[in-house]
């Protein structure tokens, strides 16, 4: 019974780490709550919009570090690298929805990033490339493509089935929470995919009965 409890132990670790909000930190600390400005997203992105480009910068290292932690902190402990891999991901899934705000946060690259970094860091490279790529085909897209093509790269380059889960486990994180949005966006399928591949929202259609109502109020 010890094995299993201890592991579980380990998973909650994870999930409380990945949690802490620090860009959510980092911004209030500045006065400003990510939640009311800009995008609404809890993450590095919108506190270099609305603060700037110093807290963005270290909120994003401390987002990879969370990441990273859970990962080593497994080794460490004496578990295989399927606990370890698996702490990463409950790291990146208390990134995206933290107990700590009560809500969703983040998108969960930089964590996913630091799981990666413990994990396989040479496979960085292929999402490295479509960073990269973003600039010209637009972040969202090539983000989208990035991560929900990794797991494909890690079978294609024979890595561990440890580390072909765990890639497939982050994918499957990060495009769910880039589908979901933020609090207040559209949530018909329509919008929830367009998120999904470009990052971005669409504005919803208000019918002449409801922007009469709202006028009226």
């Amino acid at each position: 019974m010890t094995a299993p409890l201890s592991a579980a132990a380990v998973l909650a670790l994870g999930y409380l780490l990945g949690a802490v909000p620090f860009a959510f930190i980092l911004g209030s600390a500045a006065g400003v709550d990510l939640r009311t400005v800009g995008t609404g997203n809890v993450g590095a992105g919108n506190l270099r919009r609305t603060v700037g480009i110093g807290p963005a910068v270290a909120a994003a290292v401390l987002d990879g570090l969370k990441g990273l932690a859970p990962v080593i902190i497994a080794r460490r402990l004496g578990f295989d690298d399927g606990v370890a891999a698996a702490s990463g991901v409950a790291a990146v899934v208390g990134h995206n929805w933290s107990v700590y705000l009560r809500s969703r946060a983040g998108r969960g690259l930089a964590t996913a990033v630091g799981v990666m970094v413990g994990l396989a860091p040479w496979l960085l490279v292929w999402t490295t490339l479509w960073a990269v790529a973003g600039w010209w085909i637009g972040g969202g897209f090539a983000g989208f493509l990035g991560w929900g093509l990794l797991p494909p790269v890690a079978i294609a380059t024979g890595q561990p089935a440890e580390v072909v889960v765990a890639t497939s486990a982050l994918a499957l994180v990060v495009i769910v929470r880039r589908m979901q949005g933020n609090v207040g966006d559209a949530t018909d399928i329509r919008s929830r995919i367009q998120r999904a591949v470009w990052d971005t929202d669409r504005k919803p259609v208000i019918q002449p009965s409801e922007a009469e109502e709202r006028t009226a109020s």
